[in-house]
C-alpha cells in the first residue's frame, strides 16, 4: 500500500523587505508604500514614520501630505510560524509645486548704453531658475551677468540688439513654470531726424513737410520758420503758398524718457506758376529769302524758353538765331524749308507752358505759271485753259488771246471753237503780297472732227487676175488712212499699190487669196473714223465641175447626181444624156431606173459674171435588183429524220451564204458532220436537238448583200420518258385525296391520257386526284403522246390505300370520275 502524499512545505523568513513607492512627492498628493518579504508562511507587515506606528498591513496610503510628512517611513515584516522579523526603511522627500514665475524690472527702464536688470520671482520649492531669449536659452556674456541663484539678470550697457521677448523658467523635481514674455524695447533717441515734403512749391498751392526721427518711445515734434515756432506735431502743412513762404524750415525731436533732442532743416523757394506762352510775329509777314523774327510772349516766373518746329527741339544755325534769354526766334533769310508749325514753351521747376502752333507760311513767287490745256481741239467744242503757278499766297490771274485780254481768274472756257480760234493764249499771274508776276503762253490748234470714212469700189467689179480697186472717201481733217484686212493692218507688196495719200488701194491681179473684209480708218490727233466693212469677194470659174453619185444603179430603184463647181458667184448647171438636155440645176434625179437609164450623164456649169463654162460627165451601169430572199424547209424537222433548208431568191445574185444566230455557219467535219451545202440548200443529215437556232441566208449581188428574215429551226423530238410524282401509299381519314402528276421529255410537249388497272380510261391531262378509299388502290398508268413525232410512252405507278372507307364501290366510282373531271379542268 501506497500512503496518500504529504506536501513539505519548510518554513522560512521573512527574508529582508523591499519597499517600493516614489522618494519624493508633492504637497497636497498622497503616497502609497507598498512592502513585500519572502516568507513561508506569509509575512505579517506594520509601518512607522519616524518611528511611531502608523499601519498594519502590506500596503501603506498616506493622507495628503504637508512639508511636515518629510521623514522616515519603516516597514516591520513577522512570520508567526518561525518566530523572525524583519525590517526596511525609506526615506520620503516632500515638496512645494513651483506655482509662480515672472519677470520684472529692478530699477530704471532700458536706456541705450546704460545699466538694466530684471529679477524673475516665484513661488514654490525652486531647484533652478533658466533665462530664455525670443524661445532661445539665455547665457551670460561680456554685456551680460546672471546672480548665484540664477535669478536676476543685468546688462551692463544695454543695446538695441538686446531688444526682444525675456522669460524665465523656475524648476523642481516634480514641477516647473516658465514666466509670461516681458518684451524688453532699449529706448534711444532722437537720432538726426529727417524732412520729407518738396523743396519747390507754387504759390496758391499747398506743401505739406513730414518729420521723422528714429527714437524710442516716438518723439515729440515742434515745427519753425526764420526762428519762429510754427506748430507741433510730425507733420506740418503750408498753404496756400505766397512768395513770402520762401525761407528756411526747422523740425525739433524731443524724447521725453532719454531727454534727448535733435533737429534738422529744409529750404522751401516759392514760384509763380507759368500761365501764359504765346508766339508772336515781331514787324513784317515773312517773304521769301528777307528776314523774319518770332517772339515767345511768357507770364508767370520763367526759369526757361525753348522753341520747337512740328514738335521738334529748334536750335540755332548759320541761318537761324536766338536772343539771349532764348524768347526771340530770327531767321537771316527764310526759306521754304522754314515753313511748319512753331511753338515756344516756358519752364519753370513746377509748371511749364506751350504756346499754340504758329503756322510759318513763307510767302514767295509767283513762279512761273503753268497753263494746262489741250493743244489741238476740234471745231464745235469749247476748250478750258487752267493756269497755275506756285505762289504763297495764291496768285490773281489774267488771260489774253492774241495780246487782247479775254478773261480773270486761274481758269479760262472758250466759246465753241472755229477755225479763226486758232492762235495764242497767255496766262498772267501776280501776288498781291511780294509784288511780283510771272507770264506763259500755249498754241492752241483747232481742226474739224472727222464725220465719214466709207469704202467704195471704182471701176469693174472683182475678177479673179485682172485689176480692182478700192477709194475711202472722208470729210473732215484727215491727216492719215489707213487700210485692213479682217482686223488686220494692210501693208504694200508686188500685187497691192497705195496712192500717194493712202486713200486708194490697187489690186494689180486680184486674187482668191484677196477676200476679205477691208475697213478704211481716217484720224486726226482729235478724232478718227473707221469705215464699215467692205466684203471683197473675187468672182471666178466655174473651175473643172465634180458630179458626186453612184455608178452602178438597180432597176426599180433611183439614183441622184450632184453637180458642183467652184466659182463665184455659185455657177448654174444644166444636165445632158447622151447628147440630149433633161434638166437644169445641180441636182438630178433619176429613177426608177430601167435597163435604159444605162449611159453618159453630163453636167454644164456657167458663171454669168465671168461668162465662162465647163463640162464633165459620169458613166451610170444599171443592172437587175434582188426582189426577195426567204428560207424555206422540206418539211416538220423530227430528230433523227433528215431535213433540208433553201434559200429561195427573186432576182439576179451572185452568191449565197448561210448564217445561225448571225453568225456565219462556217462547217468543219468535227462540229457539223452532219450538215452539208449544196448549190442553195442545207442539208441535215440527220437533224438533232441541237441544230436548234435561227436560221438566214444571204444573196450577194454587187449592190451587196440581201439577207433573208429569220428562221426559226425547233427540232420535234419524244416523248424520251414518262415519270410519275405523287404518293404511293395513303391512308384513309389522312387526306381525303392523292394527286398524281404526270411529266414527260418532249418538243412540242406531249398530250397525257390515265389508266386504271389498265382497263378503264379516267381522262386526260397531267394531274390527276384521286380520292382516298379502298376501291380506289391499284394501279395508274399514264400515257404521254407527242402529236407531232406521233410517238408514244407509258408509265404506271401502284397506289396502296389502308384503313376503312364507308362510302359504297359505287359512290367510289363516282367521286374517281369526279376526280377525274377535276384533273381535266387543272390541265387548262
Amino acid at each position: 500500500m501506497t500512503s496518500p502524499e504529504y506536501r513539505l512545505t519548510v518554513n522560512y523568513g521573512p527574508e529582508r523587505p523591499v519597499i517600493t513607492s516614489p522618494d519624493i512627492a508633492m504637497t497636497g498628493h498622497s503616497v502609497t508604500f507598498n512592502c513585500s518579504a519572502s516568507s513561508q508562511p506569509l509575512s505579517q507587515f506594520s509601518w512607522f514614520f519616524n518611528g511611531s506606528q502608523v499601519a498594519t498591513c502590506s500596503v501603506y496610503k498616506t493622507s495628503p501630505l504637508t512639508l511636515a510628512s518629510l521623514g522616515e517611513y519603516t516597514c516591520v515584516a513577522f512570520n508567526n510560524i518561525t518566530g523572525r522579523n524583519s525590517t526596511v526603511s525609506k526615506m520620503l522627500t516632500v515638496i512645494d509645486p513651483v506655482t509662480m514665475a515672472t519677470v520684472k524690472v529692478i530699477g530704471a527702464q532700458p536706456i541705450a548704453d546704460y545699466m538694466f536688470t530684471l529679477t524673475c520671482e516665484t513661488a514654490g520649492s525652486i531647484y533652478s531658475i533658466h533665462w530664455i531669449r525670443n524661445g532661445w536659452p539665455l547665457y551670460a556674456d561680456n554685456r551680460t551677468d546672471f546672480s548665484m541663484n540664477n535669478n536676476t539678470l543685468t546688462f551692463n550697457s544695454v543695446q538695441h540688439s538686446d531688444n526682444g521677448d525675456y522669460q524665465c523658467s523656475a524648476y523642481n523635481p516634480l514641477s516647473n513654470m516658465t514666466s509670461p514674455d516681458y518684451r524688453l524695447t532699449v529706448n534711444y533717441g532722437p537720432e538726426m531726424p529727417i524732412i520729407t515734403g518738396p523743396a519747390l512749391g507754387e504759390t496758391g498751392h499747398s506743401v505739406i513737410f513730414n518729420c521723422s526721427a528714429s527714437s524710442q518711445p516716438l518723439s515729440q515734434f515742434s515745427w519753425f520758420f526764420n526762428g519762429s515756432q510754427l506748430a507741433t506735431g510730425s507733420v506740418y502743412k503750408i498753404g496756400s503758398l505766397t512768395l513770402a513762404s520762401h525761407g528756411e524750415y526747422t523740425c525739433v525731436a524731443f524724447n521725453n524718457i532719454t531727454g534727448r533732442n535733435s533737429t534738422v532743416s529744409k529750404m522751401l523757394t516759392v514760384v509763380a506758376p507759368v500761365t501764359m506762352s504765346i508766339v508772336k510775329v515781331i514787324g513784317a509777314q515773312p517773304i521769301l529769302n528777307e528776314k523774319f523774327s518770332l517772339t515767345c510772349e511768357t507770364a508767370g516766373t520763367v526759369y526757361s524758353i525753348h522753341w520747337m518746329r512740328n514738335g521738334w527741339p529748334l536750335y540755332a544755325d548759320n541761318r537761324t538765331d536766338f536772343s539771349m534769354n532764348n524768347n526771340t526766334l530770327t531767321f537771316n533769310s527764310v526759306q521754304h524749308s522754314d515753313n511748319g508749325d512753331y511753338q515756344c514753351s516756358a519752364y519753370n521747376p513746377l509748371s511749364n507752358m506751350t504756346s499754340p502752333e504758329y503756322r510759318l507760311t513763307v510767302n514767295y513767287g509767283p513762279e512761273r505759271p503753268v497753263i494746262m490745256s489741250p493743244d489741238i481741239a476740234m471745231t464745235g467744242h469749247s476748250v478750258t485753259f487752267n493756269c497755275s503757278a506756285s505762289s504763297q499766297p495764291l496768285s490773281q490771274f489774267s488771260w489774253f488771246f492774241n495780246g487782247s485780254q479775254v478773261a480773270t481768274g486761274s481758269v479760262y472756257k472758250t466759246s465753241p471753237l472755229t477755225l479763226a480760234s486758232l492762235g495764242e493764249y497767255t496766262c498772267v499771274a501776280f501776288n498781291n503780297i511780294t509784288g511780283r508776276n510771272s507770264t506763259v503762253s500755249k498754241m492752241l490748234t483747232v481742226i474739224d472732227p472727222i464725220t465719214m470714212a466709207t469704202v467704195k469700189v471704182i471701176g469693174a467689179q472683182p475678177i479673179a487676175d485682172y485689176m480692182f480697186t478700192l477709194t475711202c472717201e472722208t470729210a473732215g481733217s484727215i491727216y492719215s488712212i489707213h487700210w485692213m484686212r479682217n482686223g488686220w493692218p494692210l501693208y504694200a507688196d508686188n500685187r497691192t499699190d497705195f496712192s500717194m495719200n493712202n486713200n486708194t488701194l490697187t489690186f494689180n491681179s486680184v486674187q482668191h487669196s484677196d477676200n476679205g473684209d477691208y475697213q478704211c480708218s481716217a484720224y486726226n490727233p482729235l478724232s478718227n473714223m473707221t469705215s464699215p466693212d467692205y466684203r471683197l469677194t473675187v468672182n471666178y470659174g466655174p473651175e473643172m465641175p465634180i458630179i458626186t453619185g453612184p455608178a452602178l444603179g438597180e432597176t426599180g430603184h433611183s439614183v441622184i447626181f450632184n453637180c458642183s463647181a467652184s466659182s463665184q458667184p455659185l455657177s448654174q448647171f444644166s444636165w445632158f444624156f447622151n447628147g440630149s438636155q433633161l434638166a437644169t440645176g445641180s441636182v438630178y434625179k433619176i429613177g426608177p431606173l430601167t435597163l435604159a437609164s444605162h449611159g453618159e450623164y453630163t453636167c454644164v456649169a456657167f458663171n454669168n459674171i465671168t461668162g465662162r463654162n465647163n463640162t464633165v460627165s459620169k458613166m451610170l451601169t444599171v443592172v437587175e435588183a434582188i426582189k426577195s430572199v426567204m428560207v424555206k424547209r422540206s418539211k416538220i424537222p423530227i430528230a433523227s429524220d433528215n431535213l433540208t433548208l433553201t434559200c429561195d431568191v427573186t432576182g439576179r445574185y451572185d452568191t449565197i451564204y448561210w448564217m445561225k444566230d448571225n453568225l456565219s455557219l462556217v462547217l468543219n467535219n468535227t462540229l457539223n458532220s452532219d450538215i452539208t451545202i449544196s448549190n442553195n440548200s442545207l442539208h441535215f443529215s440527220p437533224v438533232q436537238v441541237y441544230n436548234n437556232g435561227n436560221y438566214q441566208c444571204v444573196a450577194t449581188n454587187i449592190f451587196g448583200p440581201h439577207t433573208s428574215p429569220k428562221y426559226q429551226l425547233l427540232v420535234n423530238y419524244g416523248p424520251l420518258s414518262v415519270n410519275i410524282s405523287g404518293p404511293v401509299s395513303v391512308v384513309i381519314g389522312s387526306v381525303i385525296t392523292a394527286t398524281l402528276k404526270c411529266s414527260a421529255n418532249s418538243q412540242p410537249t406531249s398530250e397525257y391520257g390515265w389508266k386504271f388497272n389498265n382497263q378503264s380510261v379516267l381522262g386526260t391531262g397531267p394531274l390527276m386526284a384521286v380520292v382516298a378509299s379502298l376501291e380506289n388502290a391499284g394501279d395508274y398508268t399514264c400515257v404521254a403522246k407527242n402529236p407531232v413525232t406521233n410517238i408514244s410512252m407509258s408509265k404506271t405507278i401502284t397506289l396502296d390505300v389502308t384503313g376503312y372507307s364507308p362510302a359504297p364501290p359505287f359512290q367510289s366510282r363516282v367521286g374517281l370520275m369526279l376526280m377525274a373531271l377535276l384533273a381535266l379542268s387543272l390541265c387548262f
